[in-house]
């Protein structure tokens, strides 16, 4: 990242980047595809199909989403994920074999093929959540019943989110309103002026991008604004998914040894657009003491996900409280990764003694 105020992470800028032009891209995946205001959403416009059944969610998931869903109606139930081997599992002898279901592809790590098998075995409504990796392999080649992805997560928006069917399914009444995200666009505006040196107070953008989040959060169904409809309707840069696999292996080939004695990071060996370098730690005071190291030395790692306590296992719990996302999108060189392999590397060789 090319800057006079270098910090790695956060919410992006606006960049006047490489959406406006006519680079190469990765179509959306389905023939008929909304773009909404937020990820959230497409749940929401399923409620009269979803009817009066119970929506089944993997019990490592953003509780605010959930919450959001309940407020609206919706009634939920978890059912059992865990991490083993580098990756979230799922325990389908916890998935129901009817009903609706809720699968989520977690930092774009999974291939989605178990997930198919039991759609092809069981008489469930499937529904994925792409968010993490939008145009995975699993993402565009799914049988699922309706799938969606936040695209504010990977790109640089405003606000936006697609829905679509894979399997061809009869898709709810799109919204007729779009969004106007203008404490968002705003803050984005500001924050590009604040990495490009200029005199602006870091809390001016940062008090903008949490009212915007609020205003999505608790918004009625809306398109994407027109703004960042245009950015997206073409498809997801190759650019953006390639510099993502290349700052992986930048960050990782960067980190030392001492560093593998207390972070682990997840499998991406198979991942061809990895959502971001997730480590999980020994424990949760390590994650917190290496988090607030970093932030202290501008790297913004976000948590996946905070959760609340008593409204989820406490092996989801503990999960939360040891996982760690460095971010490592098209915004960042070679050499950005460097510096912040370089940042964990003295944390474990000078801090964590």
């Amino acid at each position: 990242m090319e800057s006079d105020c270098w910090e790695v992470g956060s919410e992006f800028h606006d960049p006047e980047c490489e959406l406006e032009h006519d680079n190469e891209r990765v179509t959306w995946p389905g023939e008929l595809v909304y773009f909404l205001a937020s990820g959230r959403l497409p749940v929401l416009l399923l409620k009269d199909i979803i009817g009066d059944r119970v929506l089944h969610y993997p019990d490592f998931f953003c509780w605010d989403v959930i919450e959001y869903w309940q407020r609206q109606g919706i009634r939920t139930r978890p059912y059992r994920v865990y991490f083993s081997n580098g990756k979230i599992n799922v325990d389908y002898s916890s998935v129901p074999k009817r009903g609706v279901v809720l699968a989520v592809n977690y930092f774009g790590t999974d291939d989605g093929k178990e997930w198919m098998d039991y759609k092809s075995q069981h008489d469930i409504l499937l529904i994925e959540d792409h968010s993490h990796s939008p145009v995975s392999q699993w993402a565009c080649t799914s049988i699922a019943d309706y799938a969606f992805s936040s695209l504010r997560k990977t790109l640089p928006i405003s606000e936006g989110g697609a829905f679509w069917s894979p399997n061809g399914s009869i898709m709810p009444a799109a919204p007729t309103v779009h969004f106007e995200p203008t404490h968002k666009k705003k803050a984005m505006a500001l924050k590009q002026r604040y990495l490009k040196g200029e005199p602006i107070a870091k809390n001016n953008f940062l008090a903008l991008f949490a009212e915007g989040e609020q205003i999505l959060a608790e918004g009625e169904p809306l398109l994407a604004s027109s703004h960042s409809y245009n950015r997206v309707k073409k498809g997801f840069p190759i650019a953006y998914i390639d510099s993502r696999r290349k700052n992986l292996d930048v960050l990782c080939d960067n980190l030392n040894e001492r560093c593998h004695e207390y972070i682990e990071l997840l499998d991406f060996s198979s991942v061809h657009s990895p959502f971001g370098a997730v480590f999980k730690c020994l424990d949760s005071s390590l994650r917190t003491e290496l988090r607030a190291y970093l932030i202290a030395n501008n790297v913004y790692c976000a948590i996946h996900w905070p959760q609340k306590e008593g409204c989820v296992t406490r092996e989801s719990k503990v999960l939360s409280e040891c996982l760690i996302t460095v971010p490592i999108d098209q915004r960042y060189t070679k050499t950005d990764m460097c510096i912040v392999a370089q940042l964990i590397n003295r944390f474990f060789e000078n801090e964590r003694i």
